[in-house]
């Protein structure tokens, strides 16, 4: 997994496989198209900054808002009372992972690299945690009007400057949200599917395997395929519903829900059939789910 170039000024880059999360916020080119010039007068001044407001505001929601879930998921301290003090340290073990994400644009990219030193326990760790940040995005950004679509695939990146990722990983994430995923949804590409098979299936000479291998199971109990056979995040599924841990609650649901028939009933009124057809089957997919989450 780990090969090493060199950059023209001597610098190393190190090239392993990741995890990509590519999340994108829908509408926001279209509003930004609308923009040609800078505003000349007081009335073109405040349709000019209700514009950038619009998308600048919902960049900043977003990011705070996949911050906060982000980092509740990554700062888990285990409680380690109840084991044994000669089990201790391979326990907090079993608990590390690695990931970390960045804003690009209107963007947001997620990263987990997946260097296996402990039986993948590190790196399916920060697999999991990606996973439950994402689903947690997505309902709360729903909630607060923002439409997102997402790409998560496994492939080759390095770092280029800070946590800033390039390669084919980012690439094949990039793609699979742009030209798959289609509607409102988070599209999971085939790698991350059998990498997740492999762990699951991996032979273990350590209780940090073990671990590694059921975490693979719970990462995989979170993905479903979708009515059009490509797999997706369960969002709304049971598993997500145990990771949110009370920190979405019924109202949260019913407000996405709101936003989704509001945005459906736009494109029907508009007589936009491609959108119309697309927040359909994000709304079926929502309504198929709503009695996990208390909704009546």
């Amino acid at each position: 997994m780990n090969n090493r170039n060199s950059k023209a000024n001597k610098n190393d880059l190190t090239f392993q496989h990741y995890l990509i999360v590519f999340l994108d916020i829908l509408g926001q080119r279209r509003t930004l198209r609308e923009i040609k010039d800078l505003p000349t007068n007081e009335n073109e001044k405040e349709i000019f900054l209700d514009k950038i407001r619009k998308t600048v505001g919902k960049v900043d929601v977003l990011r705070n808002t996949f911050r906060d879930f982000f980092n509740a998921s990554n700062s888990h301290v285990p409680n380690t009372g109840l084991v044994p003090p000669e089990h201790r340290e391979e326990f907090i073990a079993s608990q590390k992972s690695e990931a970390y994400f960045y804003g690009f644009s209107d963007s947001i990219i997620v990263a987990v690299p997946l260097m296996n030193n402990d039986e993948n326990c590190t790196a399916i760790n920060g697999v999991y945690s990606a996973l439950v940040a994402t689903c947690g995005i997505g309902f709360v950004s729903l909630a607060a009007t923002i439409a997102l679509r997402a790409g998560l695939d496994i492939g080759i990146g390095t770092k280029i400057e800070g946590h800033e990722i390039y390669g084919p990983a980012l690439e094949r994430a990039h793609f699979i949200e742009s030209n798959l995923a289609e509607y409102p949804r988070f599209v999971v590409g085939k790698e991350l599917i059998n990498y997740l098979l492999g762990v699951e299936n991996q032979q273990c000479n350590t209780r940090l395997g073990v671990m590694a291998k059921g975490m693979a199971k719970l990462c995989k109990e979170m993905i479903i395929r979708d009515t059009d056979g490509r797999f997706m995040l369960d969002f709304m599924g049971e598993k997500s519903k145990e990771a949110a841990d009370d920190s979405i609650n019924a109202k949260v649901v019913k407000l996405a829900r709101d936003f989704v028939v509001s945005q459906h009933q736009k494109y029907v009124n508009d007589e936009n059939e491609k959108l119309a057809s697309r927040y359909f089957r994000l709304l079926k997919y929502i309504n198929s789910r709503e009695k996990i989450w208390g909704v009546e």
